[in-house]
């Protein structure tokens, strides 16, 4: 198992991640977002199998924890 925490400007961003790893990766595991008190959108991503970095890099945002 993988985590990582990703972080994003905007909620379109978010949500191109979330399409992205789930319609074109195919991962598996678990997503959790959460709105910030500053107006970013933090994913926390949970894989069953390692993302590689190219992956991470295609989802967008910014890695805060991994």
């Amino acid at each position: 198992m993988q985590s990582v925490v990703l972080e994003f400007d905007s909620r379109r961003g978010l949500d191109d991640a979330v399409t992205h790893l789930w319609d074109q990766v195919g991962m598996s595991g678990e997503l959790v977002s959460q709105r910030l008190p500053e107006g970013r959108y933090r994913l926390e991503i949970v894989s069953e199998k390692p993302l590689r970095g190219p992956t991470l890099e295609k989802a967008g945002g910014r890695v805060v924890a991994d």
